[in-house]
């Protein structure tokens, strides 16, 4: 061995060696830096409309720093106490529903009826008294978890605050020097000039389709479903708009796993009644929910994303799931991007072998 390949190997067992360190020493702060740069990069168009006007960087980044902060944290804090006043109305009429083996909400006449006999049937199962034990303790042991989640929650208020102050310096960097340290990277990428342009171009524009083509149309989808439910006066509305913004995400099925059941027990419900009203709204909410809140991905997609190429909702959802997993709430978001990424490289691979 030569002195030249001693080097070489010598330089890669350090910079490995390096990685690894650096890694593991990230790796407790990983989703604040990852928060801090995805957060970034949608705030971005806010900085750089500010920078116009105020020349300084560090003022700027300071701005959009400010508002960003005030955009999440007014509606968050709005979001959290509205969710847990309809969780916990939600759980409550549950339990009784369940207790009382009432799950439709009225009583079945005539007993005649194919409909009625096997509503009935359900009544009879159900209402065993160690049956009704084990529903009852099941909703208890549910509710003593999420009370345990949240007790263990604000003794991490500490910790919590220490990542919010990384990703908000992160942020604030990459405001202002997020230009510069991309093409730093892209120097440093090991492909030609042509390839490294494209790879990058690639990226910027899968990145933009899960962020804005199908995240963003997420949140307006559940946001339209739960106003769909306020306008046909179904229960805990911001609650289940919450759930249709995360369901949409679901190739295929996406929002109408929630507003479909919700429509169908309406309609029987009015079934079960003779209320002509509720059977009605029921149609009506069916309609709602196929023409204004399952159309958002037909009207919505095209105009955000144009010609950007998109990623496969089955690779999204993967991305979603995973990511949730594997990095909390951030990884709704990461986990598509890195997924992108992926498929960017190997598309970049695949026109370079050709």
């Amino acid at each position: 061995m030569n002195s030249n390949t001693y080097q070489k190997i010598f330089f890669v067992l350090v910079f490995l060696t390096l990685i690894v360190i650096s890694f593991l020493i990230i790796k407790p702060f990983l989703t604040a830096v990852l928060t801090g740069i995805v957060f970034s990069y949608i705030f971005y168009p806010i900085y750089l409309r500010i920078n116009r006007k105020i020349t300084s960087k560090n003022i700027s980044a300071l701005i959009a720093l400010i508002l960003v902060i005030l955009v999440i944290t007014l509606p968050l804090f709005f979001m959290l106490n509205t969710i847990s006043k309809e969780a916990y109305a939600t759980y409550l009429l549950s339990r009784q529903k369940v207790l009382d083996v009432n799950l439709l909400g009225s009583e079945c006449q005539p007993a005649d009826k194919f409909s009625c006999k096997l509503i009935n049937y359900f009544h009879d199962l159900t209402s065993d008294s160690k049956l009704k034990y084990y529903f009852d303790t099941t909703i208890k042991s549910v509710t003593t978890k999420i009370t345990q989640s949240i007790s263990h929650l604000l003794f991490t208020i500490p910790i919590f605050m220490l990542h919010m102050f990384i990703a908000l310096f992160v942020m604030f960097f990459l405001f202002k020097d997020g230009k510069l340290l991309i093409k730093k990277v892209e120097r440093l990428m090991p492909l030609k000039d042509e390839y490294r342009k494209h790879a990058f171009t690639k990226l910027n524009d899968m990145t933009y389709a899960v962020i804005y083509g199908s995240l963003i149309i997420a949140i307006i989808q559940g946001t339209l479903g739960g106003i769909g439910f306020v306008i046909f006066g179904l229960p805990a509305p911001f609650l289940w708009g919450i759930v249709m913004i995360f369901a949409s995400l679901i190739p295929y099925i996406g929002s109408s796993i929630i507003w479909l059941p919700a429509a169908l027990l309406l309609i029987f419900n009015g079934y079960l009644d003779m209320n002509t009203a509720l059977i009605v709204k029921g149609i009506l909410l069916i309609s709602y929910g196929v023409l204004i809140v399952g159309t958002m991905d037909n009207i919505l997609k095209p105009k955000i994303i144009g010609q950007r190429g998109g990623l496969h909702p089955v690779l999204v959802l993967l991305g979603v799931v995973g990511g949730l997993k594997f990095l909390g709430f951030i990884g709704i978001i990461v986990g598509p991007i890195l997924l992108a990424m992926l498929v960017t490289f190997i598309k970049v691979y695949e026109e370079e072998k050709e």
